[in-house]
Formats: structure tokens, sequence, C-alpha cells
């Protein structure tokens, strides 16, 4: 009686590991609405510049949207930002606008599920590679001139993104990765133990099976560390904060030592996950400034 009560309330407990593993995958994989995404804050026009307002849609039919900023001077370069998880491209947009002074067309777009794009099933990373395509298909169709030669910036999720994408891209010359996780499967685990307290083994870990599960693939197969070294001798320039806990140094280095040259690797002192522009001031500027102009 005592041994069928013990496996009684064993089997009881993996069922309740399991219910609260498969819900706690749809923050892994979910769909934000309206209500609970972020807002965006700025716009282009706060700055009283030009720019143009660009519509298109991903492979899955879901509706993207983004800004074209043309540089002071006529270029034919274009850099792609691609935000962070959670974030959208207002976001980005004050700490990289000043590239635009130094001869760059800029493309900011949001990933589904974020900013003033449409509702869509994310995986912080594994689709979004796709959005990343259609955008680059887009601005090229648009501004055929204007982006004969293009780099990427991401931060965050957009970093490994950028990462993916380069690798898979014959026509982007380089690119910056900030704040960029080495392992889907391992930021997944920092986040909920960082977050909710939550141990790997079993909730994550089946949180992540489930992933898995409703995906159709494996996201880790799209994780920087299995795509940064197919870049091909494209400059990468990597940007961690040293107190970034959800992205540590460590892991920069990691990929560091994975990438091909030409690269640069740049761990920012007394900065946190995607706070180094912030921290950095303007030598974040000059150091942005120095790479696209050697390598774009």
């Amino acid at each position: 009686m005592t041994i069928t009560l013990a496996v009684l309330t064993f089997l009881l407990l993996i069922i309740i590991a399991a219910f609260i593993s498969y819900k706690a995958s749809d923050k892994i994989i979910y769909r934000k609405t309206s209500q609970t995404r972020r807002q965006e804050t700025i716009y282009p026009s706060q700055f009283n510049i030009p720019f143009k307002d660009i519509s298109f849609k991903n492979k899955d039919g879901i509706s993207l949207k983004g800004w074209f900023i043309p540089s002071e001077k006529q270029s034919q370069k274009t850099i792609v930002f691609m935000h962070g998880w959670g974030m959208d491209k207002s976001g980005i947009l004050p700490r990289t606008l000043f590239l635009r002074e130094q001869g760059y067309n800029l493309f900011y777009f949001d990933f589904r599920g974020s900013g003033e794009s449409g509702e869509g099933l994310s995986s912080i990373g594994y689709l979004e590679t796709e959005d990343a395509a259609s955008a680059l298909d887009k601005i090229r169709q648009i501004y055929p001139q204007e982006t004969k030669e293009m780099g990427l910036y991401g931060l965050s999720m957009g970093a490994a993104v950028a990462v993916y994408t380069a690798a898979h891209d014959d026509f982007i010359k380089c690119l910056v990765a900030e704040g960029c996780y080495y392992s889907y499967k391992k930021v997944v685990a920092r986040w909920a133990r960082v977050h909710k307290h939550a141990p790997y083994f079993p909730l994550v870990a089946m949180a992540l099976f489930f992933a898995r599960k409703r995906l159709g693939m494996n996201p880790e197969n799209f994780s920087p560390r299995k795509n940064i070294k197919e870049l091909a001798g494209k400059a990468i320039f990597i940007i961690n904060g040293a107190d970034d806990a959800l992205a540590p140094r460590h892991d920069a280095r990691k990929l560091f030592r994975k990438a091909s040259e030409p690269k640069q690797l740049w761990i920012v002192p007394n900065a946190s996950h995607t706070e180094v522009a912030e921290v950095a001031g303007n030598q974040y500027q000059t150091r942005l400034s120095e790479f696209f102009t050697k390598y774009l």
C-alpha cells in the first residue's frame, strides 16, 4: 500500500511537472498580443530626419514593419538592425542613429510579434531568421542601389539572428553581434534560472522538449555556436557586457574563438545585458564607426 501510494505520488508529480513545463514552453514560443507587447515610443520623426515606412510580409504571411533612413549623403552602403527578444526597433534606433552621419543608410524592422509587426509565433531565433531573410529581400528590392554593400547589427536575440543570416547570405560583408548568446538551450535555461528560479531538470529540460515538438524542429541548430564558424571570413565585432548575466562574457569569448578572421572582441566593464551603449558612451560610437568604416 505504501509502495503504491509512493508510485502514485511520483506519477502525479511527473504529470504536474509536465503540465508546468508545457505551459512554460509558451514563454519560449508564444504569440504576443497588442495588449501585452511593448509599445514603441521612439520614432525617426522625433529626430527631424527623412525616413520611409516599409511594410512587407514574411513567408508565413505575417505583416512586418520597418523604417528605412537614408544617409546624409547618397550611399550604396546599408546597415540592417535586428532587435532583441521582448524589444522592438525603437530600442535600437537612438543608440545607432549616429551611423547615418557616417555615410550609411539604416534599415530597422520589427520581428514578428514585436513593435508594429503582426502577431506571430516566436522562437528566440529560428523563426526570426525567416523574418530577417524577408527583410533583406524586401529592402534590396526597393533600394537596389543603396544596398549594394550591406552590414548587420544585432542585439541579444537579434545578434544570434545576425550571425545566422550573415553565415547564409553571401551579400553581407560584416556584422556587429552585441550581447549574443552562445547556445539556444543554454540561454533559455539561464533565463529560467535568473528570472524564474527554475531548475534545468526536470522543468526547463521538459519545456525545451515541448518547444522542439511544437516548433517541429530543433532551434539549437540555429544557435550562434553552430553558425559563427560559417561566416567564411566576413568581419565580426562581438560586443559584450562584463556583467551580462544572460549572455555572459565567457560565452562571448567562446564565440570569438570559433569565429574566423577578421574578428574583434570588446568586453565592456560594468555593463549588463543590452546596456553597453549607455555604459560605454562616446566610446561605443567610436568603436562601431571604426568597425563599419574598415569593413563596410
